[in-house]
């Protein structure tokens, strides 16, 4: 104990320490409501970017991790620069395999740990223990955090809101006393380096702490004193930031954005709107994000275009709702500070974490998505317990009672959630459920058709998927697959051109394009499509493979040789490819 603090701060500080009993708790009901995820496999975005990525195949392959965006390619091309995530399905590849299990089991011990965190991260701030665990308790159980953590792929989320409250509680660490803390200091900086490199919405740290500074309670130190003493430190958190930032200056083009990248409209509508509609439609969004945090119903792991109503106009009744809506959870924050001070951290902390991917300053990769929510949730959640708190005439017995029929409701809903991420069928059966406009649902479902050798079936998933979104390129292309099953050919060949029309540079287009033309009995249209191809993607496997397979079967083996020889380079050897040199190789004359 510091022999300069006060009684008053001793006796805060000690009311600030979860305690055992209560961390327990809180991590016994983070784990409850999750445990049948651990029996779910690779869904949705889990098997290209953790099972089936090559990078992430041996520690051999982990400086391309560093050297390639999120989704796989030159950085220059992507959008997202995010190595540390990808850096720990790796490990896990090549510690634990390929079987779901560990995955699901690490996203579950990281959501527990983020409950906790969040929660001494309040009580820390001298916020009132009740509502502060009762915050807590409701953040490890909503069901809105499923996608977050039963889905492999919400990793990213897990890690910044883990890092984001580890950073925040090590800073009030380091910084409260008249020393500074160097071994706390150090932690609170190298965590948030760290999470920047997770994923860029881990920018909020600088404003969650200043946020943490300004509605502090349990000190007796002024406002204004507090804050000229920790201003150096605090500026020492620009660090990461300037690091993060010239990062991708020289390596994606970019402080933000690469300067070549675009987002696809069907993945986000509003990237097509003018700034001032889109920002309209981001806060009406947020307030749609409150509302399925707190009332569950219909969450769907997909919103892309048709999939929500947006305004169209600044008139429009969602355009309206958004400005008033954001309007007043601002004033109801500001109008709090003084009597209810964890109303106003929460609603400062869920409009303040959601800015950077609302799409109100600039448009980003998807128009909603609940695995968005998981960081600004907390702050939502503590508004929530922090309100009904103070709410008059209520006795202490009658907010238990309440907390624990939230509890139940919201962890069996959230039990019931896990089991539609179980497998893509069920997920994307959920879908067309939840959403039958969404084109990007009724191609998931023609994928999945089409896998099972149901071309019926996915044919007229695929058609209403284009009547939906006609420039869905992915779409025109499967179809194109498809109608080659059938035996239409013309069909099959005017629907590739079409992918390659809408994308000229859809690497699976070409690839697609290819196969209908050698099915067609035209393999020199299959070759000429292979190379045009290979000219914009030199590098790329699965049309290299293509293209060795096809002069094997015409005949030519030594080319054939030469060209496994080329996929081998590029994916180091892999067993595919040596396996196509030694056919070739023994087809090939002496």
């Amino acid at each position: 104990m510091d022999p300069l603090t006060t009684p008053h701060e001793r006796a805060a500080s000690e009311r600030a320490r979860l305690g055992v009993a209560a961390a327990v708790a809180l991590a016994l009901l983070s784990v409850a409501p999750y445990l049948n995820a651990l029996t779910a496999g690779f869904t949705f975005d889990d098997g290209a970017i953790v099972r089936d990525n090559p990078r992430l195949a041996a520690p051999e392959k982990v400086g391309e991790v560093f050297t390639t965006h999120y989704f796989g390619g030159p950085l220059a091309t992507g959008k997202n620069y995010r190595p540390v995530v990808l850096l720990t399905y790796a490990v896990q590849r090549w510690t634990t395999g390929n079987e779901p299990f560990p995955f699901h089991l690490v996203n579950l011990l990281l959501h527990g740990a983020t409950t906790l965190l969040f929660a001494a991260w309040l009580l820390a701030l001298g916020m009132p223990r009740a509502p502060s665990v009762a915050a807590a308790a409701l953040f490890a159980v909503v069901p809105i955090h499923a996608e977050a953590v039963t889905g492999i792929v919400g990793r990213a989320e897990l890690l910044v809101a883990l890092l984001v409250f580890l950073s925040a509680l090590l800073f009030l660490r380091a910084t409260d006393g008249p020393r500074l803390r160097r071994i706390a200091y150090t932690g609170a900086v190298g965590a948030f380096f760290v999470a920047l490199f997770t994923k860029e919405h881990a920018v909020v740290l600088p404003g969650v702490v200043l946020l943490g500074e300004l509605l502090r309670r349990g000190t007796d130190e002024p406002l204004a004193a507090r804050l000229r003493r920790k201003v150096l430190p605090a500026a020492g958190l620009l660090a990461p930031l300037a690091a993060f930032v010239a990062v991708r200056a020289l390596f994606v083009g970019s402080g933000l954005v690469a300067k070549g990248s675009a987002f696809f409209e069907l993945d986000n509508p509003l990237v097509l709107l003018p700034a001032p509609l889109r920002a309209v439609n981001g806060l009406w969004l947020l307030l749609r994000y409150a509302a399925k945090t707190l009332v569950p119903l219909g969450l769907s792991a997909d919103h892309s275009a048709h999939a929500l109503p947006l305004a169209t106009t600044l008139a429009a009744p969602h355009a309206v709702a958004g400005l008033l809506g954001a309007a007043a959870l601002a004033a109801l924050a500001a109008l709090s500070v003084r009597r209810l001070p964890l109303v106003a951290l929460g609603l400062g902390l869920f409009l303040g974490a959601f800015f950077p991917t609302s799409n109100v300053p600039f448009p980003i990769g998807t128009v909603f998505a609940e695995r968005l929510a998981y960081l600004p949730s907390a702050g939502l959640l503590a508004a929530v317990a922090g309100g009904v708190a103070a709410l008059p005439r209520t006795s202490a017995g009658f907010r238990r009672a309440l907390l624990a029929v939230a509890l139940v409701t919201y962890a069996a809903t959230t039990v019931e959630r896990n089991e539609v991420f179980r497998s893509d069928e069920t997920l994307f059966a959920d879908l067309l459920v939840k959403v039958p406009r969404s084109a990007r649902a009724r191609y998931n479902a023609a994928y999945l058709a089409w896998g099972r050798g149901e071309t019926v079936v996915a044919r007229s998933n695929l058609e209403k998927a284009i009547a939906l979104f006609p420039r869905h390129y992915d779409a025109w292309a499967l179809l194109g697959l498809v109608a080659a099953k059938e035996g239409r050919f013309d069909e099959a060949r005017a629907a590739a051109r079409e992918s390659l029309r809408i994308k000229p540079d859809f690497e699976i287009g070409w690839r697609t394009l290819a196969k209908v033309e050698e099915e067609a009995g035209r393999p020199d249209a299959a070759e000429e499509a292979l190379g045009a191809g290979l000219k914009r993607f030199p590098r790329s496997l699965p049309l290299l493979r293509r293209r060795a397979a096809l002069l094997l079967a015409r005949g030519r083996a030594a080319e054939s040789a030469e060209a496994w020889r080329t996929a081998i380079a590029v994916s180091g050897g892999a067993r595919e490819d040596r396996l196509g040199l030694e056919r070739a190789l023994r087809a090939a004359p002496r």
